[in-house]
């Protein structure tokens, strides 16, 4: 698992970025039509669930559990295709994807920061993005009815703080894999 991580971390940065991006296009267009910001989301967790089923994909051997990312990715594939093909006529529908989909998400990445609490430091960075889409799924399944504009103001307040997280998890990631690569180094030039 440390291995597939070290080799991938730009991808956590990468998802970070995209949900920055993501938040910060839904801050400048708050009139934007639910439509508009459906077709948002779609997209994103569609390149979301390709990169997480690329990283599954290229460590598959190496990687534990690795059915539930090909599952998490597989399904914001899917997600991403059915509110793409059509984001309005399922607009309650669409709100209440997003709020599991960000629950299953929070969970998974709580999951992941528990294995990898004694391989790395900084996985509380990782704990702390699941916890925060979790909250935002529950607040979405609490008041599902709530104004656009203030739900894609939510949408866009928990996108960058996610995509921050996931930022510096990345490159803590990276950090982490320097670090290992020249203890490994030094090893291996005593040795001969």
């Amino acid at each position: 698992m440390l291995k597939t991580l070290l080799n991938n971390w730009w991808i956590i940065a990468l998802k970070g970025a995209l949900l920055i991006i993501f938040g910060i296009l839904a801050f400048m267009n708050p009139g934007a039509t639910f439509t508009i910001l459906l077709t948002w989301f779609a997209a994103f967790l569609f390149i979301d669930g390709i990169f997480s089923l690329v990283s599954v994909l290229r460590n598959w051997k190496q990687q534990e559990d690795k059915w539930l990312f090909v599952l998490e990715g597989v399904l914001n594939i899917v997600l991403g295709l059915l509110i793409f093909r059509n984001p309005g006529a399922y607009t309650l529908f669409t709100v209440l994807l997003m709020a599991f989909w960000s629950i299953f998400s929070g969970v998974s990445r709580i999951a992941l920061a528990i294995q990898l609490r004694k391989e790395i430091e900084g996985e509380g960075w990782l704990a702390l993005s699941g916890v925060l889409s979790i909250l935002f799924g529950v607040i979405i399944i609490a008041q599902p009815g709530i104004g656009v504009t203030t739900f894609i103001y939510m949408i866009a307040i928990f996108a960058i703080l996610i995509g921050l997280l996931l930022i510096l998890l990345g490159f803590k990631v990276k950090k982490t894999g320097h670090v290992i690569r020249e203890k490994v180094d030094a090893v291996r030039s005593q040795l001969k």
